[in-house]
């Protein structure tokens, strides 16, 4: 029997789990969440049979893991900045509300009474002090920006291996290609 990767053999039990299982159980292993023994546990083989299975993958495959990795952990992490903001953004809105609601009743009863002037006063502190929140959570919200680096981006990696697939054929503009790139500052090779 001719395995996938070309050689003769029977397939290693990696090679037979279904592809969705197989590119999760590599995902982990190559992010480290997993180890070799513990995917050997999990699946009932050897952990030289995952061995095995992880030199057959490609540093493009790896490569490919570690930077759609980094870009959902980078993402993740704008979303949840957002959505603090966006929490407090609440609290701030229904603490003004609360304040301006206590001072109208204040100044409805507060006519003649020297207790109920100083609650004002208090009120009115505690008012400019949740404004001032207010104005710094809208500027916070509207500053939110994410940065993906292009050498991390999987789709920019495939496209990258892509052409200089078909830039071997071409050695001269393979050569200017590359050159080009390190002036971008795109690769480092």
């Amino acid at each position: 029997m001719i395995k996938p990767d070309g050689r003769m053999g029977r397939p290693g039990i990696m090679d037979a789990l279904p592809k969705w299982r197989r590119d999760d159980l590599l995902r982990q292993l190559v992010l480290k969440q997993k180890s070799a023994v513990q995917v050997a546990k999990e699946i009932g083989c050897t952990d030289t049979s995952v061995h095995r299975f992880m030199k057959k993958v490609t540093q493009a495959e790896i490569t490919k893991i570690i930077a759609e990795d980094a870009q959902k952990r980078k993402l993740d992490d704008a979303t949840g900045i957002a959505t603090i903001l966006n929490e407090d953004g609440a609290d701030v809105a229904s603490d003004l509300g609360w304040v301006l609601r206590e001072l109208k009743d204040l100044l409805q009863s507060a006519k003649g009474d020297e207790d109920r002037v100083m609650q004002l006063g208090s009120l009115k502190e505690i008012r400019q002090a949740l404004m001032s929140i207010a104005e710094v959570r809208g500027q916070l919200s509207k500053k939110i920006d994410v940065h993906l680096n292009l050498n991390e981006s999987p789709q920019f990696i495939t496209l990258r291996q892509i052409i200089l697939k078909v830039l071997d054929n071409h050695p001269a503009a393979k050569q200017d290609f590359l050159a080009e790139m390190k002036v971008l500052q795109v690769i480092s090779q």
